[in-house]
């Protein structure tokens, strides 16, 4: 039961039950590798949730727009401090958060959506992506951070699925990196148009991004 990144010619799969730090900085293009990530999932009729601390729910839909949605479940944790948890398409499938610091609300939606997908339609394989662990380090303690994402990352190894956790790597100490790697079984890194993964398996390959396309490189 293995999950496929879902980038043209990047055959690296990853083994259910996995958590993976995406690392790189702002330029890197790890936003559209987990679009790619996520598109891949529910072309294959898999769920996928998606904690974002960093775009809105609307923001987001206009990104995935023409994807099928139905397995998509976005945790917004953004348009309220704006005032903009307005009512669109999808809406039972978005849960908005009063803020990135409230992790007890979050893993609650997280659990309400994990539940919803695995019994209600009865999709065994789920996709979880956090974008961004960073952003949770700016509002929370690395100690309250790394317990909550022990509890998600132990339900991830529990239920078979892949979670996929986003964090800026430049602006983090190294105390902070290992703590949160603990709870990881592989890292991707990208840097310098390239991305090397680490932990369950051992690659690197070249890449561009060309009209925000990621492109593998021979």
């Amino acid at each position: 039961m293995d999950y496929s990144i879902g980038i043209s010619n990047l055959k690296w799969l990853i083994p259910s039950g996995t958590n993976i730090i995406l690392s790189g900085d702002l330029f890197s293009g790890k936003d559209l590798f987990y679009k790619y990530f996520i598109e891949k999932g529910l072309e294959e009729g898999e769920a996928c949730i998606l904690v974002s601390t960093n775009e809105t729910a609307q923001k987001i839909l206009e990104n995935f727009d023409g994807i099928k949605m139905d397995n998509f479940c976005i945790i917004d944790c953004v348009s309220s401090r704006f005032g903009a948890t307005v009512e669109m398409p999808f809406f039972e499938q978005i849960r908005y958060i009063e803020s990135p610091m409230d992790l007890t609300m979050i893993m609650v939606a997280l659990n309400e959506f994990i539940d919803n997908v695995s019994r209600e339609k009865n999709i065994k394989k789920l996709r979880i992506v956090f974008d961004s662990v960073s952003t949770l380090l700016m509002y929370s303690n690395l100690r309250t951070v790394f317990k909550f994402l022990h509890v998600v990352s132990t339900r991830v190894r529990s239920g078979g699925g892949v979670s996929l956790l986003l964090i800026e790597e430049q602006a983090h100490d190294d105390m902070e990196i290992k703590t949160i790697q603990q709870i990881s079984q592989g890292i991707i890194n990208m840097d310098s148009n390239e991305i090397i993964i680490r932990g369950f398996k051992t690659d690197r390959v070249r890449y561009e991004i060309v009209n925000q396309h990621i492109q593998i490189k021979p």
